[in-house]
């Protein structure tokens, strides 16, 4: 009887877990600033997740394995998404879906290099995070990475390859930015100056240290917490 009992019961958990991973969810994507939700099996979408997980973790351990500090990942990192994504061909459509997508196309506009870039950042366990900063004058919004450094938190453009360095030399924080102790900086042979960046400037605000957003919810334990609060905050459903 006993027996029975314990086939049973496992039997019934076979099946409950099987119906539950079936469960029909969706999952976002973006063509052409035309945002839709397609329909998967659960198990397929964490499937995908995992899958994702692990390769960003691999990747980044091969970009930056070699080096030691922080600091030399973050700058690396930087120039290795520079010299690797390209600028969105004009005539092939634009894509915002997943992160690790960007990297398989190998090409994107400024918020996708913007989106690699910072979520290779978490990767190697420093807090990283799109900023979005506007121009008052002419309304024009551009995306930029904010990462924090052991100075504190400084900015990149890998779109652009540009970041920014003190009067002494070293990665400008976001309060000595807001100072105007800052200079252009660039990888490559970009005729960008200073004043391109300096109205953008006037509207740096703080970072939210503890915010989970998109670059550091790519790994599980941060999904589930980003997950269950935005459930609990009634935002989204549970699975989505």
């Amino acid at each position: 009887m006993k027996k029975v009992l314990v086939l049973s019961s496992t039997l019934l958990l076979v099946l409950a877990l099987f119906v539950f991973l079936n469960m029909e969810v969706t999952t976002g994507q973006g063509i052409d600033f035309k945002n839709s939700r397609l329909k998967l099996p659960l198990y397929l979408k964490v499937l995908n997740f995992y899958d994702r997980h692990f390769n960003k973790k691999w990747l980044t351990k091969r970009i930056t394995g070699h080096l030691e500090t922080k600091d030399e990942k973050i700058f690396r990192l930087f120039q290795w998404t520079y010299e690797t994504i390209r600028p969105q061909p004009k005539n092939i459509p634009v894509f915002d879906d997943h992160v690790w997508s960007v990297y398989i196309r190998r090409y994107g506009g400024s918020e996708n290099f913007n989106d690699l870039f910072t979520t290779l950042c978490n990767y190697i366990g420093t807090n990283a995070t799109l900023i979005r900063v506007y121009n008052k004058e002419t309304r024009k919004r551009i995306t930029l990475s904010a990462v924090l450094s052991q100075r504190g938190w400084v900015i990149f453009d890998p779109w652009k390859g540009v970041y920014f360095n003190n009067n002494k030399g070293h990665w400008a924080t976001i309060e000595e930015i807001k100072k105007e102790n800052w200079r252009l900086e660039k990888l490559g042979e970009t005729d960008i100056l200073d004043s391109y960046y300096k109205s953008f400037f006037e509207n740096l605000t703080n970072i939210q240290e503890n915010e989970l957003h998109r670059a550091n919810i790519q790994s599980p334990i941060n999904r589930i917490k980003y997950q269950l609060s935005k459930w609990f905050l009634d935002e989204r459903p549970l699975f989505e």
